[in-house]
């Protein structure tokens, strides 16, 4: 398309389009991103951690015993890595700055550091080297770091040997892997979030191009409509000239002066609108649409203007066409006095006497014979006006005689169109009013209707009245209803509500997201609601101090798995070394004196061992109970056959690493408390933080949500309109194919219609009505015809709009009418043919007609 001075136009495109379009190939690389991601969790890590032990360690921790472990559960990392396990103590910069081999771990096996009073020793730090290369900043070296030593600690603090550095190790391929992460959840909502994004971006643009395209249509009909206007305007100004002025009727003159005004007002406002309309800011804006409105309104009524000035002035100056100017003021009234005169003569016994039929339609054809110009009156305006006024006098008598009959309520009466008084108006007539005959006869329709019912097949092709809703109603559909036809962006109270909705919907999704990713990542905690389920209890107690009865009734948790809970029950004070605290009344141990009582309980049950591994089954677990001198209980520590790995750990490791011990007054209380504690480390084992960063999880699934319930409800409202225009589709195509059908057979029938006619011309003093009645029935077929052919050839997509349903309708009571006037005639030939054969005396003798069953 081009503007005036030739330049090119371009259709804008939204910004929103390119977005979509580059989401859309960030969703496609997501998308295949997250299929390796995924795929890869379940492909072996391609390199195996080795495990090296140096010099000689204690708690039963040997080169053949680690590698029979690793045997039996291999530990992959994501790169090479070797854990060495030394029998001596770290320097700083091995512990602090990492200054160990690439790609190795060490890990000291001493428990404490060295004496702080020897000075002249590098060595002399306990914990775990980390090679720099594996992190990328002091801050994760340091975490990282005291990870792979708690894991390592608080497995040897259960009893655990060759585990404990197998754990160690396996804690160290998982904290140090660098591949990105494989989680479902996480890479599903990261796609759905860019699908959802570019879904809302793409309706955006959809939408966009949706609403230019409608404005661009109305647009392009307007311009044919005014280009018309234009064309015809030397013709126009021809039919003007032609006419004397003194026969120039003061509604010609000014509806000509009209059309000039408008035709020169819409020519110079088009280009700014064209040039508004293809521009991608202006466009779309509540400005460029009044235009755009403004400008259809004026073609609208220039073409109206166009038509009346033409027939008008063919019939002022007496030019070829008068007789089809007239037809047009004549159509309306002689479709609705055809109606009339239908309803009444089926009517039952006689509402009206049969001189008014008669007069009516005497006066109806002298008001078509007027309509040709052809009476004897040197002015065609003032025979067919006054052959009007007879019509409708008369149609008012007729009125009054229907008004003696009860009857319900009337139907409404049709509304004069615009078209209609314009080229009254350039006739010269004056302006339909209530006395004029096009009212008067549907007044005498509408209460004849309401007397008789819906007689006629066009009565039910009626749309029904619409019902004025409640003020209540109003006002809500006012606040939530969708915005009128014609109006391209949403009022404030619109607006109003938008946002309103759009806030609950966020906060729903905050909602929803935080409820998933706190399920998601959430650490196994104690239920406190259990009672002991699945533990098998075994008491060692020579001296018959624990109860298993008071053991069990304090128990709050439950085994997912069952495990054997054996209680050793020892004296304290030939155990462990105790101590007076320097101003408390509790005592306390040392660290290794703790570690020493767990290892000599635990190497009390050598029949318990795997003879291999010195370790305990995995199902079995020694709680100690050290029983002083006072009755009161300690527990020092955990011995057990479990792993304990990932995020979990012992409840008292404070014994193990610091000496700190506990003196209770109820023993059985604390081996329940022991147990409970054992209880939730084992659904915690194997726990890790994930692998993704929590709070971005949270973000995404936020928006993920936000976006997915925005497209939902975008894809309800397509899917709705899709389905209404659908059955408005099914509807206007099972209603065009009836209005077919019946065209055919009125075609077909078009010559026996014919010769009805003109028998009944020959025979009927109201011939002239007839006549020009079959006239406007053929010109009304013929244009029925064209319309139905017109909405045949629409394509589906005009076929789904909703100009194609109101059209079809239209052409179905069009189609009713014609019909109508066709059975009428011929039920008045065969009265006549009837009438006929009754000549002489005969009684007249039932006649089947040509085409009846």
């Amino acid at each position: 398309m081009h503007d005036s001075t030739g330049r090119r136009l371009r259709r804008p495109i939204h910004w929103t389009a390119f977005v979509a379009l580059a989401l859309a190939v960030v969703t496609t690389f997501l998308g295949i991103r997250a299929v390796f991601a995924v795929h890869a969790a379940s492909v072996p890590k391609p390199y195996e951690v080795k495990v090296l032990i140096q010099g000689q360690q204690d708690f039963n921790i040997t080169q053949e015993r680690v590698d029979a472990e690793l045997a039996e559960h291999p530990v992959r990392s994501s790169q090479p890595l070797t854990v060495i396990l030394e029998d001596r103590w770290l320097t700083g910069d091995e512990l602090l700055r990492g200054q160990v081999p690439d790609g190795q771990i060490i890990i000291s096996s001493k428990l404490d550091n060295l004496d702080p009073n020897i000075q002249d020793v590098q060595e002399r730090f306990s914990g775990v080297g980390l090679a720099e290369n594996l992190t990328s900043s002091k801050e994760e070296h340091t975490d990282l770091r005291f990870d792979i030593e708690h894991a390592f600690i608080k497995n040897v603090s259960v009893g655990h040997g060759a585990k404990a550095v197998v754990a160690a190790a396996q804690t160290a391929s998982v904290v140090l892997d660098k591949t990105v992460t494989s989680s479902v959840m996480f890479w599903f909502s990261v796609v759905a979030l860019s699908a959802m994004l570019t879904a809302a971006f793409l309706a955006s643009a959809l939408r966009f191009r949706s609403r230019w395209e409608s404005r661009h249509r109305r647009l392009v009909v307007a311009q044919r409509k005014l280009a018309r206007v234009v064309l015809d305007l030397e013709a126009l100004e021809a039919t003007y000239t032609a006419t004397e002025k003194s026969k120039r009727p003061e509604g010609f003159t000014k509806a000509w002066t009209e059309l000039q005004r408008l035709s020169l007002a819409a020519a110079r406002a088009e280009d700014p609108l064209v040039s508004d309309l293809f521009d991608r800011q202006r466009c779309l804006n509540k400005n460029t649409g009044k235009q755009l409105t403004a400008f259809e309104a004026t073609a609208r009524k220039l073409t109206s203007l166009a038509d009346s000035l033409m027939g008008a002035g063919s019939v002022h100056a007496k030019l070829a066409g008068t007789g089809s100017t007239f037809d047009k003021l004549s159509s309306p009234i002689n479709d609705a006095a055809t109606e009339l005169l239908i309803r009444l003569e089926d009517a039952p016994g006689r509402m009206v006497s049969g001189a008014d039929l008669a007069e009516l339609r005497r006066a109806l054809g002298s008001l078509l014979d007027a309509a040709q110009g052809e009476s004897k009156q040197a002015n065609a305006v003032q025979a067919w006006s006054s052959a009007e006024k007879q019509l409708a006098d008369i149609t008012a008598r007729v009125t009054r005689e229907l008004r003696r009959y009860p009857h319900g309520k009337r139907p409404p009466i049709p509304e004069v169109t615009a078209e209609h008084n314009q080229l009254r108006s350039s006739l010269g007539l004056p302006p339909l009013s209530q006395k004029g005959a096009l009212y008067q006869l549907h007044v005498a329709n509408s209460m004849a209707r309401s007397i008789l019912g819906d007689t006629l097949e066009t009565d039910q092709k009626q749309p029904p009245a619409a019902k004025k809703a409640p003020v209540f109603t109003q006002f809500w559909a006012k606040i939530f209803g969708t915005r009128a036809a014609g109006n391209d962006e949403p009022g404030k109270l619109g607006r109003i509500k938008i946002i309103g909705l759009l806030s609950v919907l966020l906060c729903a999704s905050l909602i929803a997201s935080g409820i998933i990713v706190s399920s998601v990542t959430k650490k196994p905690r104690a239920t406190y609601d259990g009672s002991g389920q699945g533990m098998i209890l075994e008491i060692d107690d020579k001296s018959g101090l624990v109860d298993e009865s008071e053991i069990r009734r304090y128990m709050e948790e439950d085994f997912d798995v069952e495990q054997h809970l054996l209680v050793a029950v020892r004296d304290a004070e030939s155990y462990l070394e105790l101590q007076n605290r320097e101003g408390s009344e509790f005592r306390e141990s040392t660290p290794q004196s703790v570690q020493q009582t767990i290892w000599r309980i635990k190497n009390e049950y050598m029949d318990r061992l795997d003879p291999e591994s010195a370790e305990l089954p995995e199902d079995l677990t020694i709680i100690p109970l050290l029983i002083t001198n006072e009755g009161k209980g300690i527990m020092p520590g955990l011995i057990s056959g479990a792993v304990i790995s990932g995020k979990a750990s012992w409840g008292s490791t404070t014994g193990w690493e610091y000496g700190s011990i506990f003196e209770s007054s109820y023993p059985s209380m604390e081996v329940a408390k022991a147990a409970e504690d054992f209880a939730t480390v084992l659904k915690r084992a194997g726990y890790e933080e994930p692998d993704y960063n929590a709070a971005l999880l949270f973000w995404i699934l936020t928006f993920m949500f936000f976006f997915t319930v925005l497209n939902l409800v975008q894809l309800i409202k397509y899917l709705l309109g899709a389905t209404l225009r659908l059955n408005r589709f099914s509807r206007g195509s099972r209603a065009l194919g009836q209005a077919r059908r019946h065209l055919e057979q009125l075609a077909l029938g078009l010559e026996d219609s014919q010769i009805n006619a003109v028998a009944v011309l020959g025979a009927s003093a109201t011939g002239r009505a007839d006549e020009a009645g079959q006239r406007l029935f053929e010109r009304a077929l013929m244009m029925a015809w064209r319309e139905a052919e017109e909405l045949s050839t629409m394509s589906l997509a005009q076929r789904l709009s909703s100009d194609f349903g109101a059209r079809t309708a239209h052409l179905q009571r069009l189609v009713a009418l014609l019909d109508e006037r066709d059975a009428d005639v011929a039920k008045r030939a065969k009265d006549l043919v009837l009438a006929s054969r009754g000549a002489g005396g005969d009684a007249p003798k039932p006649v089947k007609l040509p085409g009846e069953q």
